[in-house]
């Protein structure tokens, strides 16, 4: 408002071409940039460690780890969560989790397993593919009430392929299209890419349960009974309902008061009461739920990982990394690996660096920031193990691992 003033103010007292630019152009520009930053700023106090409660249950669903993302060393950034998110929870690289559907996509997609859920997707599908069954049934359990998984989306070619090599697969995403249409369409890529790895390598393929559910008739009474235990999942209560626990629920469900306690407004206030509630046993939610009871903390999941872990082999489900003249064995690239699909050492006068497809995530940080330019993206994935001469210091002669582009040796260096 100030900076408005004072630019209408200048342009009266002195108007000149400038002046008039300024309003016209410059201005605008400024209060857009401003406008930007701020609605940045309030959505990204959402992911800061402070819990912000509705209710008495924890509203945070996902985090951006920033350390970990790889957005900013990329030429062009990369935006695989903003694009896939089919409800625009990622905007400008600031997770809003209000908007956030825990349809699992991001996990899926993004190559650093930098987003952070509050759904323990390994310890889920571990507990899955290990019942001893010779085949697993993939399905969320909104298609099957008794499954142990949330949306599928979260699944990756590379996970499908860990099972499929060792057991019968059926992947039901009938009911996906009609639920989250992108999710649908995520997981029938996936496993045409799996059945095509499959035949290559003479397995059955995946048995894909496309068929959309029949219509279940409810009763009056089986559609109340829904309509309530939606609206407590909605709105955070629990089996807890009418009289003093019904009206203190409704005062604590403000989403104003939730927001302006997500924004640090009232951080200070919910500290103090929050000890006092605590020493009076007052903390739990409106259900009665202990703290022992609320969500889990947020983590993040690495596909590539969980597969590997799982006994993945290579295939044409992995990545492949191709290695060309000019490598002078700084080890750049193994520092950037996100899931350590490179790993090096020395061996005598020789730098040995090995590549585990199954690890890779194509995620193109060791090619686009290579300073010798030796990585290439490849098509044929296989585990490997190069064997690169140590350069030798320009001033002892002496091997040694240089760092980045240098031609001496670190003692000859800080000799």
């Amino acid at each position: 408002m100030r900076i408005g003033l004072c630019a209408l103010l200048f342009f009266m007292i002195a108007p000149s071409p400038f002046s008039i630019l300024y309003c016209v152009y410059i201005m605008p520009s400024i209060f857009a940039m401003r406008a930007g930053y701020l609605e940045k700023s309030s959505a990204s106090c959402y992911n800061g460690k402070e819990n912000f409660w509705k209710g008495g249950v924890r509203l945070e669903k996902i985090r951006l780890a920033a350390a970990r993302c790889i957005k900013g060393r990329l030429q062009p950034p990369c935006r695989a969560c903003e694009d896939v998110c089919p409800a625009g929870a990622f905007r400008w690289g600031v997770p809003h989790p209000d908007l956030c559907v825990e349809c699992g996509l991001c996990t899926a997609v993004c190559s650093a397993a930098a987003v952070e859920t509050r759904l323990d997707y390994a310890a889920k599908l571990t507990a899955v593919v290990a019942a001893d069954a010779p085949s697993v049934r993939l399905t969320c359990v909104k298609s099957a009430p008794d499954s142990a998984l949330p949306c599928l989306g979260f699944l990756t070619r590379g996970i499908l392929w860990a099972i499929a090599s060792q057991k019968e697969v059926q992947l039901d995403i009938g009911s996906c299209r009609a639920c989250l249409p992108a999710v649908h369409a995520h997981l029938a890529r996936e496993a045409a890419a799996v059945d095509a790895a499959l035949a290559a390598a003479g397995r059955a393929p995946l048995r894909l349960l496309d068929a959309e559910p029949a219509a279940r008739e409810y009763s009056r009474r089986d559609f109340f009974r829904r309509f309530r235990d939606v609206a407590k999942e909605k709105f955070g209560q629990g089996d807890a309902a009418g009289g003093a626990g019904g009206s203190a629920a409704a005062g604590a469900h403000d989403v104003g008061t939730a927001e302006r306690m997500a924004c640090g407004a009232v951080a200070g206030e919910r500290a103090g009461a929050t000890s006092a509630e605590a020493d009076r046993g007052l903390l739990p939610d409106a259900a009665g739920m202990g703290q022992d009871s609320m969500p889990p903390a947020l983590t993040a999941f690495s596909a590539p990982a969980w597969a590997f872990a799982h006994g993945a082999q290579p295939a044409a489900v992995h990545a492949d990394l191709a290695l060309y003249s000019g490598c002078n064995a700084c080890g750049f690239c193994v520092r950037l690996c996100p899931h350590g699909a490179l790993q090096a050492g020395v061996e005598g006068e020789d730098f040995v660096l090995s590549f585990t497809p199954q690890l890779c995530t194509a995620c193109g940080l060791c090619t686009a920031r290579c300073p010798k330019s030796a990585l290439r993206l490849a098509a044929s994935p296989a585990a490997k193990r190069w064997r690169i001469p140590l350069p030798r210091c320009e001033s002892c002669g002496a091997p040694f691992q240089p760092i980045g582009a240098s031609k001496v040796c670190r003692a000859c260096m800080e000799g």
